[in-house]
């Protein structure tokens, strides 16, 4: 049972320590006595709590019980909501890579279905890691494992580009 989750990485605790440390950093800013540190103050908390929501509420992809599945979980522990879709909804396991303009590009293991009509194909979005060599190896593996669990068929970036 492959399973993608964002808490599982190190990256989502040093997030979590990051904005606690923002938030200690400013608090001078709302103990002030000065009305425009307080305005501020109210500017710079409204953002870091939006911050701290979407790092609150991380997901987890995974293949369970014929369906793929993608969980919303507060705090990487609750699930709060559950988006299912069957494999016989889709027919093919496809590695995509996105140019990025400012930091390495992304790759994507994206489940592809049959298109109902030919602008739209149904998509679910596996996983996605920075276009690292050692990350390209890993989902290569990662799509393996997925066609080797479900039977779809796997598409390499040589073949996409035939089509």
């Amino acid at each position: 049972m492959p399973i993608i989750r964002s808490p599982r990485q190190h990256s989502w605790l040093l997030w979590g320590l990051a904005l606690l440390a923002l938030a200690v950093w400013g608090r001078p800013l709302i103990q002030s006595t000065q009305f425009e540190n307080h305005f501020f103050g109210l500017f710079y908390y409204s953002i870091l709590a939006g911050l701290a929501l979407f790092w609150a509420l991380p997901s987890e992809q995974r293949l369970i019980a014929g369906h793929f599945q993608r969980r919303t979980l507060l705090l990487g522990l609750l699930p709060i909501r559950t988006v299912s879709a069957p494999v016989s909804a889709f027919r093919e396991i496809r590695l995509e890579q996105d140019p990025n303009l400012f930091r390495r590009d992304t790759v994507w293991l994206m489940i592809c279905g049959e298109p109902d009509n030919p602008e739209q194909v149904a998509r679910f979005a596996f996983a996605h890691w920075p276009a690292s060599a050692r990350n390209i190896v890993a989902a290569s593996q990662l799509q393996t494992e997925l066609a080797a669990a479900t039977g779809l068929s796997i598409v390499r970036a040589e073949d996409a580009a035939a089509e």
